[in-house]
C-alpha cells in the first residue's frame, strides 16, 4: 500500500514536471514572438505583467537562457521520476497476464511511452502552439512568474552562459544576441506583402511603401521632364515677353538658359517674381535672367531618394538636369518624385494631360506611349529590356534605329518586335510591341512577302534605293536579293530584261 501511494504521488510530481516544461516552453517561443512594438504599447496600460515584459525584453538572453535551463531541469526530472512512476503502477496489472521475467521490461516500456507522450504533446508541442498563436498575451501572462525563476537560477545562468560564450569564442563565433535581430530589404519587403495578403495591412499602403524601397533604384531620367517638353527661356528674354510665355504655358516655374548657349542653365523664374516685377512698373529693362533664382544641378543618373534628400535640404521644387556631356537634358520636380511613391497627382491644370500608357489590344499586341519608362514595360509585359542606357521605350527604339525614326520602322529587341506606330518630329511617340514569334506567323501567312521577319533586325520605311537594308534568308535564290547601286553595270547585262521592267521603280526591286 505504500509502494502504491509512493508511486501516485511521484506520477502526481510527474504531471507538474511536463506542465513545468509546457510554461517554460511557452515562454520561450511568446518573448521570441512578441513584437517590440506590442510590448511599448502594453508597458502603461496597467496590465498584469504589464510593468515586468519591458524589463524581460531588455535582457532578453538572460530569460531566454532561464527558460532553457528550466527546460532541460524539467525534462531530466521527469526522466527520472515518472518512468518509474507509471511502471510501479502497471507492474501488478501486468503481473496477472504476463510471466514474471518480462513484467518489468513490459513495465518500463509503457511507462517510458507513456511519459514520452505526455512530455512531447503536453510540454512541447501545445505550448509552442499557444504562445506562437497568442505571443502577446501569453508573454504578459508568463512575465512575473519568469521574473522570479530568473532571480531563483541566476547563478546557474551566468555560469553555463560564461562556459557556451567562452566555448564559441574558442570556435571564432561571436556570441549571438536574440534582441538584435534585424531584417534586410527583401524580408522586410515579403513580410509587408504577407500582411497585405491578409489584410492586416491595406493594399494601397503596401504599394507605396514598395515605391520606397525603389526609389534607390530608379533614376532621375525616368521621371524627369525631357528637354522637349520644357518651357524654357533665354536669360536676356524682356519681362513683356516673359509674360506672354507665362500666360500660354500656365507653368509655375520655368528653367532660365544662357542666352549664348541654351545647353546651359543658369537659373529658373517663379511666376510669383513675375508678377511681383510686374506690380514695380512697366518692367522696362527687367529680363529673365534678373529673375532668376538659383537651381539645382542634377546628372539624369542620380537616384530618386538622393533628389530627393537635396530638395529637402535645399529647400527647393525643382532642379536642372543634365547629361553626361553637360548638357541641359530636362527638369525634375518634387512632384515628380513624390508621384513614384503615392501616384499620380494632378491639379486643375493638369486635367488636360494624358499619363503615358500602355494598352493591350484584342490581338495581344500592345501599343505603348514612346514616354513610357522601360522599367514599367518590364513590369507590366514581363520582358527583360536593357535600361542601364535608356529610360524610355521611345529612347531604346530611336537607338536601335540609330537615325531619325519614321512610321513602320521596326527594330527586334530580346525576341520581341518593336514597331514605331506614330512620330513626333525626331521622337518617337507610340510602339506597337508583339512578341518576335506573332510578328513571324503574320509575315509567313501575308503571301505577298517572303521574307521572315524574325531575320531582320531593322526595317527602314522609306529605305534609301541605293542601300540595302534587309536580307531575305528564305528568299529563292534565282530572284534578286539586293540592288547595290555601285555595282559594275557589266554585272547585270544578262539579266532577264521582263524582270528588270517589273521592277519597283522606288526601290530598285
Amino acid at each position: 500500500m505504500v509502494d502504491l501511494a509512493l508511486s501516485a504521488a511521484r506520477l502526481l510530481a510527474a504531471f507538474f514536471l511536463v506542465a513545468l516544461n509546457g510554461f517554460f516552453v511557452a515562454s520561450e517561443f511568446a518573448f521570441v514572438r512578441v513584437r517590440p512594438t506590442a510590448v511599448e504599447q502594453y508597458a502603461d496600460s496597467g496590465r498584469f505583467g504589464a510593468e515586468t515584459l519591458p524589463e524581460v525584453m531588455a535582457n532578453l538572453d538572460d530569460y531566454l537562457a532561464t527558460t532553457q535551463l528550466g527546460i532541460t531541469i524539467a525534462s531530466l526530472g521527469l526522466g527520472w521520476i515518472g518512468e518509474p512512476a507509471v511502471a510501479a503502477l502497471l507492474e501488478p496489472v501486468l503481473g496477472a497476464v504476463l510471466p514474471g521475467g518480462s513484467i518489468h521490461f513490459v513495465a518500463f516500456a509503457l511507462g517510458f511511452g507513456f511519459i514520452t507522450f505526455l512530455h512531447v504533446v503536453f510540454g512541447e508541442l501545445a505550448p509552442k502552439t499557444i504562445a506562437i498563436a497568442d505571443a502577446e498575451r501569453i508573454s504578459l501572462f508568463v512575465a512575473p512568474p519568469m521574473k522570479a525563476f530568473y532571480y531563483l537560477l541566476v547563478p546557474g545562468i551566468v555560469v553555463f552562459n560564461g562556459t557556451a560564450n567562452a566555448f564559441t569564442r574558442l570556435l571564432g563565433v561571436p556570441p549571438a544576441s536574440e534582441s538584435e535581430e534585424t531584417y534586410e530589404e527583401e524580408e522586410l519587403l515579403r513580410v509587408l506583402s504577407q500582411s497585405g495578403e491578409k489584410g492586416h495591412v491595406d493594399t494601397s499602403e503596401v504599394e507605396m511603401i514598395e515605391r520606397v524601397f525603389e526609389l534607390d533604384d530608379r533614376r532621375v531620367r525616368e521621371v524627369m521632364v525631357p528637354r522637349p517638353d520644357v518651357v524654357s527661356v533665354p536669360s536676356d528674354l524682356p519681362l513683356s515677353e516673359l509674360r506672354s510665355v507665362i500666360l500660354e504655358a500656365q507653368h509655375t516655374r520655368y528653367p532660365v538658359t544662357d542666352a549664348a548657349d541654351e545647353d546651359q542653365v543658369v537659373g529658373f523664374v517663379d511666376v510669383k517674381d513675375v508678377l511681383w516685377a510686374s506690380e514695380d512698373g512697366d518692367g522696362g529693362g527687367i529680363t529673365a535672367g534678373d529673375l532668376a533664382r538659383e537651381i539645382h544641378v542634377v546628372p539624369e543618373t542620380g537616384r530618386l531618394d538622393e533628389l530627393l534628400d537635396q530638395f529637402q535640404r535645399d529647400r527647393s521644387q525643382v532642379a536642372a538636369v543634365i547629361d553626361e556631356w553637360g548638357a541641359f537634358a530636362g527638369i525634375a520636380t518634387v512632384e515628380n518624385v513624390v508621384e513614384q511613391v503615392v501616384g499620380d497627382i494632378r491639379d486643375e491644370f493638369d486635367v488636360d494631360e494624358r499619363e503615358p500608357s500602355i494598352d493591350r489590344r484584342e490581338d495581344g499586341t500592345y501599343l505603348v506611349d514612346g514616354g513610357v519608362p522601360i522599367s514599367r514595360v518590364n513590369d507590366e509585359l514581363g520582358t527583360a529590356f536593357e535600361t542601364a542606357e535608356f529610360a524610355t521605350v521611345g529612347g531604346l527604339v530611336l537607338d536601335r534605329l540609330g537615325r531619325v525614326p519614321e512610321v513602320g520602322d521596326s527594330v527586334t529587341v530580346d525576341r520581341y518586335r518593336l514597331d514605331v506606330d506614330g512620330v513626333d518630329g525626331a521622337r518617337v511617340s507610340s510602339v506597337l510591341i508583339r512578341p518576335e514569334d506573332d510578328a513571324t506567323d503574320g509575315a509567313d501567312a501575308d503571301p505577298d512577302e517572303g521574307a521572315d521577319p524574325a531575320d531582320e533586325e531593322v526595317v527602314d520605311a522609306d529605305a534609301d534605293p541605293d542601300e540595302t537594308e534587309v536580307v531575305d534568308t528564305d528568299a529563292d535564290p534565282d530572284e534578286t536579293e539586293e540592288v547595290d547601286a555601285d555595282a559594275d553595270p557589266d554585272e547585270g547585262a544578262d539579266a532577264d530584261p521582263d524582270e528588270e521592267a517589273d521592277a519597283d521603280p522606288e526601290t530598285g526591286e
